[in-house]
């Protein structure tokens, strides 16, 4: 079945200007990106693209075409995961943190659905947009290399723990 994607509108940032008192401004504050400069914001800030969902939309399947990350700027997103003919949430992602970030790092579908858990504003930055960054800025492309591997280790983490909970209940 397909999946229909409702994004209410999207912006490129393409001017310096624009990206600074956007998303730079917007990333300096967050607390996952305390390690960027603000020369680190600025440079991020270009490649970024802005992306609003309305509450209930879709922003990926599982499955789909991974081709961004996503940091959200306002509102909350909602992952889920189908096991058995069940949608189970397992994460809700709040302001100031990111999902989707696999898409940087290899490409392959989505491995969770993604939803508009309240009205949303993204930043979103394409495995492209994130490969041109490497070319111009490899330093920043770094530090968020840097970024997403604590998030993911913390995650993975997590998941070993909950991995725990559950098996001590079903044994």
């Amino acid at each position: 079945m397909p999946f229909k994607r409702k994004a209410l509108r999207t912006k490129k940032i393409n001017n310096y200007q624009e990206a600074r008192m956007g998303s730079a401004d917007f990333l300096l504050k967050q607390t996952g990106f305390r390690e960027l400069t603000p020369a680190d914001c600025d440079a991020l800030g270009a490649v970024c693209a802005e992306e609003s969902f309305s509450t209930g939309s879709l922003i990926f399947p599982e499955e789909g075409q991974c081709d961004k990350m996503y940091i959200i700027k306002s509102g909350s997103v909602k992952i889920t995961k189908k096991t058995k003919e069940t949608e189970n949430t397992i994460a809700v992602i709040n302001p100031g943190e990111f999902f989707g970030e696999m898409a940087l790092l290899d490409g392959l579908p989505r491995s969770a659905t993604a939803k508009a858990a309240s009205d949303s504003v993204v930043l979103t930055i394409t495995r492209e947009n994130y490969q041109a960054l490497r070319l111009k800025a490899p330093h920043t492309a770094l530090k968020i290399i840097d970024i997403l591997i604590k998030v993911l280790s913390n995650r993975l983490r997590q998941a070993n723990k909950n991995l725990e909970v559950i098996s001590f209940w079903i044994e």
